[in-house]
């Protein structure tokens, strides 16, 4: 849909509303408030800048929860300013600007993705609002706990934490997540208000990269992140082993597929492919801690290399999923060396301070090498996805004639403004994964949205949830899912116009896992996605 065409949608709505306001004699101050909130978020969305600052000025005027009223008599100037924005000339025919579905995945997979913690809302927003506008991504943890399982979930390529936490000091959350992250090569960095030399003394001896002193100087900063980025991300490059885990890493991986594929291809040798995954690992990290999870990790990667044969290769695919390509042999042949892991696994025990010993087992999906690597890789991934879903702690062998069963993601696209959720489902419909079924689900309201039958255990969701909606605000609608489903399939991202830092922190505190401030691209926001749901295909 062309832009003069979202400006004539929003002209519409516009006098939709006034029209209603012309059959009273007064409005609520708290209605005006939000019908000037949504507009300064779309009208920004879709390039209409001049009213979205007309927009944004009314609002420092008006509070969302006043209990006043305005008689209408008096916005007849307001409305008369409201109306001239939407002049022939914005209205004029522009040429759609479409995002191509290549760069849509090179934002994605080539920007950088750091992870801030800071208690301090405000400043954390303008670090992740400077950054995000030179390419790099930013996801706010407001205190220790929540950073650290944020690093362990998402994986970021670089962690920059406050020394000043509620919860816990940056120094914990050092020590917390510093081996991990050494061992994946991301870098740390700490800062602090209060430099002494001592501190510093310390960052550097646990491990951390940088230590920093606040406030911080942005135009030193952003090209400071970029050059931590580049580093990183040409050491992660060098090297080709898990140190947690002892396996092969992903870039390894992808190296020996093609060398087995080429082989396959000259000399007709065959080999199976098997993923193999951890079952309710992230159960594991919550209940017993991150390190116990770690642990699980090592031992199970330390059954298979004992198991496995010389001419068997093992990897780490990432977070709680390996792969296993085994030469010369066929899935049948394969799953002997599976089930013997998997009685293996069976016998182990793993203890923890304080709770009853337990038991962690594992799903896997094998193919056989017929046509390409991707395709060899999607038959395993889709096999892998079949024992997840028939019920764990099995393997299941691709079979060519039982049909693909996908992974699904849903989208979930939860706000009151028609413009938003038809821009946004356009962007979405251009992101065509081929190992993941991707549907996009339009909500006009909260309400609408939790009485319908939208959650399946089995599958996995995106919710873009806006903040200001009416009959139930975008906070309450955050706070309802995360306390009656589990968290480890959905990810929820804010759609906000709000940028008072109290708003920020309850959003987060409440269980946002990111928040987006509109006016947005939509394009950036399939981007963000892309990288927010990637922990939940690992």
């Amino acid at each position: 849909m062309a832009r003069n065409d979202y400006q004539a949608m929003l002209s519409k709505r516009m006098e939709k509303e006034f029209s209603s306001w012309f059959e009273q004699d007064h409005i609520q101050e708290r209605d005006l408030y939000r019908f000037l909130h949504t507009m300064k978020g779309t009208a920004g969305t879709i390039g209409m800048e001049e009213m979205s600052a007309f927009c944004a000025s009314q609002l420092e005027t008006l509070s969302e929860a006043s209990e006043a009223t305005i008689p209408v008599r008096s916005l007849k100037n307001f409305i008369f300013l409201m109306r001239s924005f939407f002049n022939k000339k914005e209205l004029t025919a522009q040429p759609e600007v479409k995002q191509p579905e290549s760069t849509l995945h090179s934002i994605e997979e080539n920007s950088g993705f750091i992870l801030l913690i800071d208690e301090d809302a405000e400043s954390a927003s303008f670090i992740k609002e400077t950054l995000e506008e030179n390419g790099i991504q930013v996801v706010i943890a407001l205190n220790g706990k929540r950073g650290v399982e944020l690093f362990y979930t998402l994986q970021p390529h670089m962690v920059v934490a406050d020394v000043h936490l509620p919860d816990m000091s940056g120094f914990d959350v050092l020590a917390q997540i510093g081996d991990i992250a050494r061992s994946r090569y991301v870098p740390i960095t700490l800062v602090s208000t209060n430099n002494p030399v001592e501190n510093t003394l310390r960052a550097y001896k646990m491990g951390a990269m940088d230590f920093i002193q606040k406030p911080l100087n942005m135009s030193l900063f952003v090209p400071y992140i970029s050059n931590r980025l580049r580093n990183k991300s040409a050491v992660s490059q060098s090297a080709l082993t898990d140190e947690l885990t002892g396996a092969g890493n992903r870039r390894q991986f992808t190296q020996t597929l093609t060398q087995m594929s080429a082989l396959a291809e000259r000399k007709r040798h065959t080999f199976t492919l098997v993923m193999l995954d951890l079952d309710y690992f992230k159960k594991v990290n919550d209940q017993y801690g991150h390190p116990a999870g770690d642990e699980v990790l090592r031992r199970f990667s330390s059954i298979v290399l004992t198991l496995k044969r010389e001419t068997d290769y093992f990897f780490r695919y990432g977070g709680e999923e390996f792969a296993l390509i085994l030469a010369d042999t066929t899935p049948e042949e394969g799953t002997v060396l599976i089930e013997r892991i998997r009685a293996k696994m069976a016998e182990t025990e793993f203890t923890v301070p304080g709770f009853d010993p337990f038991h962690v087992t594992f799903s896997a999906g094998a193919a056989e090498y017929r046509i390409n690597e991707s395709t060899v890789l999607a038959e395993a991934d889709q096999a892998l996805y079949k024992a997840k879903r028939s019920g764990r702690n099995q393997t299941v062998i691709y079979e060519i004639d039982s049909g693909d069963v996908k992974r699904h993601l849903n989208i979930m696209i939860i706000d009151d403004d028609l413009l938003v959720r038809k821009m946004l489902s356009k962007q979405f419909s251009g992101w065509k994964p081929n190992e993941i079924d991707v549907v996009v689900h339009e909500y006009p309201d909260g309400i609408t949205f939790l009485e319908s039958d939208w959650y399946k255990a089995d599958e996995n969701y995106m919710i873009l949830l806006d903040g200001i909606m009416p009959k139930m605000d975008g906070l309450e609608v955050l706070s309802n899912v995360r306390k009656r489903f589990p968290d480890d399939n959905i990810v929820i991202s804010m759609l906000t116009a709000r940028t008072n830092e109290a708003d920020i922190v309850l959003a987060l505190k409440s269980g946002a896992d990111d928040y987006i401030v509109k006016p947005f691209h939509p394009q950036e926001v399939v981007a963000r996605v892309q990288r927010l749901t990637k922990r939940m295909f690992k």
